[in-house]
């Protein structure tokens, strides 16, 4: 059940003049940020290293899951949702969320559209909101860098990572509904694994040249750290509840980065679709 972030602090005090204790609790209310994780319904060009194989979203059987999904998100109550879309989209964005609100617009297959869209529309959020940063830096070693680089070892093994991690999920998901893979890619050891793709990558590279090192802190940190600093900014007030959607290899480092702020309580998709 949905409700306030409030955490609860015990204060002691020792008087010497009769040795008791007093205790004073002080209510902390903070803002709640719920973290969903998911794999990109389209192939559109979202910059990711690993491709699954595209199920049908569109078919009954998973719109009828995608509904579920959604219902069971509605609990959270949020007050806003943020999306796996650059800063510069948002108000192409907002106008095709507008155009699904009067009708004018019919979903495509992406996860912003199908879930975000959805969930905007049945918790009567006036918009939607892009919080994604991805962007060409010059400094920034390309991917074919570090496929040829010196200790090119751990570069395979971080795509070997990544592979086993696509089949598996596609096999999972040939036999499980949209719901339960959430819950698969949400699970901490999945979450774990992800974020070892990338710390597997930084590896890759000499000392001269750390191409690895390089692409893993001046994109992936560098993005992932541009991502929670647009999720902050999106706070209003200590009784905001924003939801996140984002590709699920995000999921480690932006929970890392909000819990670890102490600005907000940071809670997690088991606790609404389990």
């Amino acid at each position: 059940m949905a409700g306030k972030a409030i955490c609860t602090l015990k204060v002691s005090i020792f008087v010497d003049k009769d040795t008791t204790l007093i205790f004073k609790e002080v209510i902390i209310i903070k803002p709640t940020i719920l973290l969903l994780g998911t794999h990109h319904f389209s192939a559109h060009d979202n910059g990711d290293l690993f491709r699954p194989e595209k199920d049908d979203m569109l078919s009954e059987t998973r719109q009828i899951e995608i509904e579920e999904v959604i219902g069971l998100l509605k609990d959270f109550r949020p007050t806003k949702i943020a999306l796996e879309a650059v800063e510069g989209l948002q108000g192409a964005l907002n106008e095709g969320y507008q155009d699904f609100l009067s009708g004018q617009y019919i979903l495509g297959v992406n996860e912003i559209e199908q879930i975000g869209y959805r969930l905007a529309k049945d918790c009567s959020l006036p918009a939607v909101h892009a919080v994604d940063w991805n962007e060409d830096e010059e400094d920034v070693p390309e991917m074919s860098d570090l496929s040829t680089a010196e200790n090119g070892k751990y570069y395979d093994a971080a795509m070997q990572i990544g592979q086993e991690i696509t089949s598996d999920m596609e096999a999972f998901f040939k036999e499980h509904t949209y719901r339960e893979l959430l819950l698969w890619l949400n699970a901490p050891e999945q979450v774990a694994k992800g974020h070892e793709i990338y710390m597997k990558m930084a590896l890759a590279g000499g000392d001269e040249h750390p191409a690895g090192a390089l692409w893993t802190a001046k994109y992936w940190y560098y993005r992932n750290l541009l991502i929670y600093k647009n999720l902050i900014k999106l706070i209003e007030s200590d009784e905001e509840r924003i939801f996140v959607l984002y590709g699920a290899g995000h999921l480690h480092l932006l929970g890392q980065f909000l819990k670890e702020s102490n600005l907000v309580e940071v809670e997690v998709a088991h606790e609404y679709l389990s």
